[in-house]
């Protein structure tokens, strides 16, 4: 049975809060989480201009500044043994990878290959058809399965509830490698709560944050929605 927390702070299953993710990392104790699997700002600006009707622009994404804070407190949350998966864009990855590398074991860099072409400079520069995620182990943990590719091949999503969102077989397959059934992975950047709904279909336990209400009702909707057929208790 799975328990989903709405504003509280106390995790069966999965707890989701509409507040800063600074404010849950404050209050984990060290060494608490398995996995972090997080989408974060790529402190681009992003916002899409392809649909008609447009996201809201992503919060925080105008610079970096909340980098290396943030990562300090994530290296204190993660436990010995455990990975993490942080998306990002080729735009600022050098930033990303060199904040990373002075509180977290960076092992390698993945390629999540999508199904087809994003937007862009339609005439001045190639078809973007990837997006990167950094992958950081610390101590000895070891992957789960076969040793995969770096390439990892899924189609993205139609980004119907959030401007970046993930596929969800894509955070399933991750989480997957990563992790055993009930362990605990973090989610900083919750956004339509794709990570939630991967590690429900999965059996691990989550905690999450998303700062923006609107984004934070969304995932709460989706997630109701998802598991309505199970035993699901709301409070």
């Amino acid at each position: 049975k799975f328990k989903i927390i709405l504003n509280m702070k106390i995790t069966e299953k999965i707890e989701l809060t509409n507040e800063d993710c600074f404010v849950m990392l404050d209050n984990l104790p060290e060494k608490s989480i398995d996995l972090l699997l997080v989408d974060p700002p790529y402190g681009m600006s992003f916002k899409s201009n392809y649909r008609k009707e447009k996201h809201l622009k992503i919060q925080n994404d105008n610079s970096l500044e909340w980098l290396s804070d943030w990562l300090f407190q994530v290296s204190r949350v993660l436990k010995k043994d455990s990975h993490c998966y942080i998306f990002c864009s080729n735009h600022f990855v050098d930033v990303f990878i060199t904040e990373i590398k002075k509180f977290l074991p960076y092992k390698n860099m993945l390629i999540w290959e999508k199904n087809n072409t994003g937007m862009g400079d339609l005439e001045g520069d190639f078809a973007p058809q990837y997006e990167l995620i950094i992958f950081c182990s610390n101590g000895k943990k070891k992957l789960n399965g076969k040793r995969d590719s770096n390439i990892i091949k899924a189609k993205k999503t139609n980004n119907e509830l959030h401007p970046t969102q993930k596929p969800v077989n894509l955070l399933e397959y991750l989480i997957e490698k990563s992790t055993n059934v009930d362990d605990l992975v973090m989610d900083c950047f919750s956004g339509s709560g794709s990570t939630a709904v991967a590690c429900y279909n999965t059996n691990r336990r989550f905690i999450g944050r998303e700062k923006k209400k609107k984004h934070y009702e969304v995932s709460v909707s989706r997630i109701k929605k998802h598991t309505s057929q199970q035993n699901l208790f709301l409070f």
